[in-house]
């Protein structure tokens, strides 16, 4: 959709509400830090004008894959964390429980 949106050079608005990329081995082995990377390349190479709204949860790669843009707008309170609680806390204690 983005190469779309390129060729008839109408801008990408996002909406972003998510928790984030899954923190763990199996999402690994289906290539997913692959995956956020080739978007976050994608987009940084568009030319046209990328509008990033982050709505409510914007967390870790999930948000940051679809976040590249030219103007990055939040609504009051919505949030935008490198990880989540609950990401932070499997990392650190081995357990989403402690977040």
């Amino acid at each position: 959709l983005m190469e779309m949106a390129e060729r008839f050079k109408m801008p990408i608005i996002t909406f972003i509400d998510t928790p984030g990329a899954y923190p763990g081995i199996g999402a690994e082995e289906r290539g997913q830090s692959e995956a956020i990377g080739h978007n976050l390349y994608a987009m940084a190479e568009l030319k046209v004008p990328v509008i990033v709204t982050i709505i409510g949860e914007g967390g870790s790669g999930g948000a940051l894959a679809i976040a590249v843009g030219n103007a990055v707008l939040m609504l009051q309170y919505a949030t935008y964390a490198v990880i989540s609680p609950e990401g932070c806390a499997s990392i650190l204690w081995r357990s989403a429980d402690k977040a």
